[in-house]
């Protein structure tokens, strides 16, 4: 009796358990098999603070790093972990200077241990001119060229730019997680070259002031604005500006100015692929290496723009200005028919004699001589005089 129980249980175990199914994926090389699954996510801490940046919290819209990290892998895709979902934590709107979070979800399901040992980060189309996230994130140790895989027997490359990083190692069957792959920050493509604040000769200060535009990209209705001041201007891709203006008093304090930039600036790495689709690679977010055999992660499905980073317009500000003091070096000024030493050439030949200059020494020693000489004129003068009146005269013979 027992032992027709114990085959009637074991039985119903065989007739309604569900079946685990080890991949082949290391003997065929074939991704359609692989039971490893992986994604990306794109995330924030929150609203960032930056020192020398303003925007609207309205326009800004990412999800949570934390909220990721404590999620898995199964929030993100669906048609058994193969399909990304689009439009769940695969983009950003931020400003610049922004920190993006890389989080790396991944699940083994092979029914045995994987060895883990590279993850590559996708960050352009495989044509990367149809979007290359370099355009507006601070990111290095990227590389170009392709990588090669299997599908269905059909052989198949992802191109472009893209990132690899270390792997985890062996992860057994069943495990799964989160990671950041790294954290990146979204670029300005503003740069104050220089600044001078100098006091002019009127009670003010003048002003000159370089902007850069270190992108690719052109910028149009650029507004630097200061105290009562506004400039509108446009910088094109890699070109300077150099603004100028006066104030008619000098301020106790400088302070800052600001430089409003409205241009949106969107960059997409991915593009989605009809629903069951999987060998166009212009969807693929990230793959990994099994060991030394490349697998793709899930693709992004149908077909639509996906993990972009957009930057939304917002207020650069300065560093508080300091007025710069010039010294005046003290100048002799020696004029010989409206030239002055100042403009004198320093060629000997064009040196003009200081004939104007006045030796008073020289002056005074002319004064005494010409009342020498008038003493003794005029004493030699009465002298003679004298000698006429006295009547002396000579005897003729």
């Amino acid at each position: 009796m027992l032992l027709k129980i114990l085959k009637m249980i074991l039985y119903f175990f065989v007739i309604f358990a569900k079946p685990v199914y080890a991949d082949n994926f290391d003997s065929t090389v074939d991704t359609s098999s692989n039971q490893y699954f992986q994604t990306i996510a794109f995330t924030t801490l929150g609203y960032p603070s930056i020192k020398d940046i303003l925007y609207q919290k309205a326009d800004f819209v990412a999800e949570g790093t934390a909220s990721t990290l404590s999620n898995n892998i199964g929030g993100f895709t669906d048609f058994d972990y193969t399909r990304r979902i689009p439009m769940v934590a695969d983009y950003v709107n931020v400003p610049p200077g922004t920190l993006i979070d890389v989080v790396y979800l991944y699940k083994n399901s092979t029914g045995h241990s994987v060895d883990i040992s590279k993850v590559v980060w996708v960050l352009s189309r495989n044509n990367k001119t149809n979007g290359d996230l370099t355009e507006l994130l601070n990111v290095s140790g990227y590389s170009e060229g392709n990588l090669n895989y299997k599908y269905s027997g059909q052989n198949l490359t992802k191109s472009g730019i893209y990132k690899e990083y270390t792997g985890k190692g062996m992860i057994p069957n069943g495990g799964s997680g989160a990671y950041i792959l790294e954290s990146v920050t979204v670029k300005n493509p503003l740069n104050i070259d220089s600044v001078k604040a100098v006091a002019n000769t009127e009670g003010g200060v003048d002003f000159e002031i370089y902007v850069q535009n270190n992108s690719n990209e052109y910028l149009n209705n650029l507004k630097l604005t200061y105290s009562g001041h506004e400039e509108t201007f446009n910088l094109g891709a890699g070109e300077e500006h150099l603004v100028t203006f006066s104030t008619l008093s000098v301020p106790s304090v400088l302070g800052t100015f600001s430089i409003y930039n409205p241009n949106i600036k969107q960059v997409c790495a991915v593009y989605g692929s009809p629903y069951y689709t999987y060998n166009l690679t212009d969807a693929i977010p990230v793959l990994s290496y099994r060991g030394t055999n490349v697998v793709p992660g899930a693709m992004v499905q149908p077909i639509r723009d996906s993990f972009c980073i957009k930057r939304i317009p917002y207020t650069m500000i300065s560093e508080p200005m300091v007025l710069s003091v010039v010294e005046e070096k003290p100048e002799t000024v020696e004029e010989v028919l409206g030239i002055t030493d100042n403009l004198i050439e320093s060629n000997n030949e064009n040196i003009l004699p200081k004939t104007g200059s006045m030796d008073w020494t020289l002056v005074g020693l002319l004064v005494v001589d010409g009342l020498l000489w008038y003493s003794v004129y005029i004493l030699r003068r009465n002298h003679e005089s004298k000698n006429t009146n006295s009547g002396i005269c000579t005897k003729s013979k």
